[in-house]
């Protein structure tokens, strides 16, 4: 821990070094029997690591589930006190929780109580700063747990009381400008593909297109083939995936409206030959219905042939009635959005089933029109893909000014 702490903190740090049990309780947690129906629902908070990642800020007062005080003592769950630091210590190890009332939590977490000498903001600064470490402190084969006795070993410097208000309130004005500048890159990130969409709209309106569902244009062969990557039992399994073959593209492909063959995983030419179902060709449209509904992109490759996963459809055109181009930017549009949304609505899961997608409308103009507004969209589709790359740059620049901002910190920069 020594070669840790002092790469953290630099020879200018003047603080005492302690480990984290000489200033705080470590708190285990736990999960009441999740079928015993008396232990659910009661006035005891109780936060999970999957809840914790979604939270916005640092404070939590209510959690999503709650069990009763029954289930509080059947269980090995444990309450901390308000103002106490919630860690998720697997499923991922790093995420952090300041609890503003008494809170319990499950076994992926475990609670830090301050002692006197302890200020919880700064507590919360130094270990967000270090979650890397933390996260290489954990140990196991199928994921990473980080276990009490590691926690309670990790070693933090301990400034006086007033110097750690101090540094807390400065990281808390500094920290409240990076988050009105993150905010304003993200509103701008939305703001590009909402006129993607809107200029597409833009287009169809004034396009004299007809109005068809898929089920139309499958039957008048305008859409010659709709399948998606539903391989049932025949399904891959992990093993069978090879370094290098036939694609095998998902849902998490699609960057940006274009396949991203990177995040593809491989299947050989003879394993891959045993699925009938969900192969799709170059000029294929590809549309995400499972999982992340709504990315759309038109397959440009020269493989003879690329799997779909479950979570994709693929759309075949008849070129000489629909452009593939033209489809894929329609498919872009509000109205096509919102049919598949109200389907989503209407589900337990976020899915938008092939057999529904056959029951979507679409509207078709003529093909030179349809060429025309690809074009048009294409060129706008250019410039918001360049403005999204900015703003991702932005926002990942912001992101490393605050953690180089807590390093000097926690080095005695401040």
């Amino acid at each position: 821990m020594s070669s840790q702490a002092d790469l953290l903190y630099g020879s200018r740090a003047k603080w005492p070094k302690v480990q984290l049990a000489d200033v705080a309780q470590v708190v285990n947690g736990g999960t009441p029997k999740s079928k015993v129906q008396d232990y659910w629902g009661g006035d005891v908070q109780w936060l999970t690591p999957k809840e914790m990642g979604g939270m916005a800020g640092r404070h939590i007062a209510a959690t999503e589930r709650t069990i009763t005080e029954t289930g509080l003592a059947k269980s090995s769950a444990r309450l901390v006190p308000a103002n106490s630091l919630i860690l998720s210590t697997r499923a991922p190890i790093g995420h952090l929780a300041v609890n503003d009332v008494e809170m319990a939590f499950n076994q992926g977490c475990r609670g830090i109580v301050p002692s006197a000498d302890l200020d919880i903001g700064f507590l919360y600064y130094f270990l967000f700063a270090n979650r890397q470490q933390l996260n290489d402190l954990g140990t196991g084969t199928t994921f990473k747990e980080l276990s009490a006795t590691n926690l309670k070993t990790f070693q933090l410097p301990l400034p006086r009381l007033d110097e750690q208000k101090r540094i807390v309130a400065v990281l808390d004005q500094a920290f409240a400008a990076l988050d009105r500048a993150r905010a304003h890159e993200l509103e701008n990130l939305g703001n590009s593909a909402a006129l993607l969409e809107s200029f597409v709209e833009s287009q169809l309106d004034q396009s004299e297109g007809r109005i068809a569902t898929l089920q139309q244009l499958l039957d008048d062969g305008s859409i010659k083939s709709h399948l998606d990557g539903n391989h049932g039992s025949d399904y891959p399994r992990k093993d069978e995936f090879v370094s290098s073959g036939v694609p095998y593209i998902s849902a998490n492909c699609i960057i940006d409206g274009q396949i991203d063959f990177n995040r593809a995983k491989y299947l050989s030419e003879k394993r891959a030959a045993k699925l009938r179902k969900g192969v799709a060709h170059d000029e294929d449209v590809i549309f995400a219905h499972n999982a992340s509904v709504g990315p759309v992109a038109i397959l440009r490759t020269c493989e003879t042939k690329v799997i779909l996963g479950t979570s994709v459809t693929y759309y075949r055109c008849d070129p000489n009635q629909i452009d593939p181009e033209f489809l894929a930017h329609e498919m872009r549009g509000t109205q096509f959005r919102r049919q598949y949304e109200a389907v989503m609505k209407q589900a337990t899961r976020n899915q938008v089933p092939i057999t529904a997608q056959r029951k979507l409308s679409h509207t078709i103009p003529n093909i030179e029109r349809q060429k025309f507004i690809a074009a048009a969209c294409s060129k706008v589709a250019d410039r918001t893909r360049q403005l999204s790359k900015q703003y991702d740059q932005n926002l990942r620049g912001i992101d490393q000014l605050r953690q180089t901002l807590l390093e000097k910190t926690f080095a005695g920069e401040l």
